[in-house]
């Protein structure tokens, strides 16, 4: 078992915002609950979760039942600074730290229980969810999402991560990094090397070579960990994100 973290600070300024009025992603409803209420009770009903820690401004955090969150940290400025205080939050004896983001309405038990089994097999310093084209096809038809080609197959990537604690306190200025550099091809190429980027672009790059690279990026191991569950990267960006959700609210509740 480990640990669990849900980043829920974000704010929509979008067309969802013009349509629903909701500032905060998470609060937004789905299935007649607000999404941050489904990903608690989703750790809640996982095995393979302890505690849970939810980073959040004061409206996200009036939404989440006591009995839903053990330890509750206020929303910092910046992403990874929202990382280290949950982080720094959680139980100190907790080798590995669970990080989920906030707009993942579908998320189930089941998802996050093979996520972190797969993880704490791999023994790695950093892994990372990524799931084939095919069962995001399956489970949501016509779903936009972003696909990378690589040897092994096509995957779009989680939204979800496993982190070792010593990780994030050495790496995470570089974390920082990464992640303002994720939609920036130039930053990406000087972070990653343009030879890199251009075996990914055009699909010669295999996943042993993904994690390989990103090793040697971040100074640690890392595994890319191949999951069939699309709930665990179906996030809420866009208002036909919303629509779909809600759509498929009901089967995933059977679940």
């Amino acid at each position: 078992m480990l640990d669990a973290v849900t980043l829920a600070g974000g704010v929509e300024r979008g067309d969802i915002l013009a349509e629903t009025g909701i500032a905060y992603r998470p609060l937004l409803e789905v299935g007649g609950r607000p999404i941050v209420q489904r990903i608690l009770a989703a750790l809640r009903g996982a095995s393979s979760v302890a505690r849970v820690a939810l980073v959040a401004p004061d409206p996200v955090q009036a939404a989440a039942g006591d009995e839903a969150v053990d330890l509750r940290v206020p929303a910092g400025d910046s992403f990874i600074e929202n990382i280290r205080h949950g982080v720094q939050a959680v139980s100190p004896g907790t080798d590995r730290v669970l990080i989920l983001t906030g707009d993942l309405p579908l998320i189930t038990p089941a998802a996050i229980n093979d996520f972190v089994e797969q993880s704490l097999a791999a023994r790695a310093d950093v892994t990372y969810p990524i799931i084939p084209k095919e069962s995001c096809e399956r489970e949501f038809p016509g779903a936009p999402r972003t696909y990378v080609k690589l040897k092994d197959g096509t995957f779009t990537g989680g939204n979800a991560v496993v982190l070792t604690r010593h990780f994030v306190e050495s790496r995470w200025h570089l974390i920082d990094r990464l992640y303002s550099a994720r939609k920036n091809p130039i930053r990406l190429a000087a972070l990653f090397g343009l030879g890199f980027l251009l075996g990914l672009v055009t699909g010669r790059l295999s996943l042993a070579g993904l994690e390989a690279r990103g090793g040697r990026i971040v100074g640690g191991r890392v595994s890319a960990i191949i999951s069939a569950y699309p709930e665990l990267g179906f996030d809420v960006d866009k208002l036909d994100d919303l629509n779909i959700a809600r759509q498929a609210a009901p089967s995933f509740d059977r679940r």
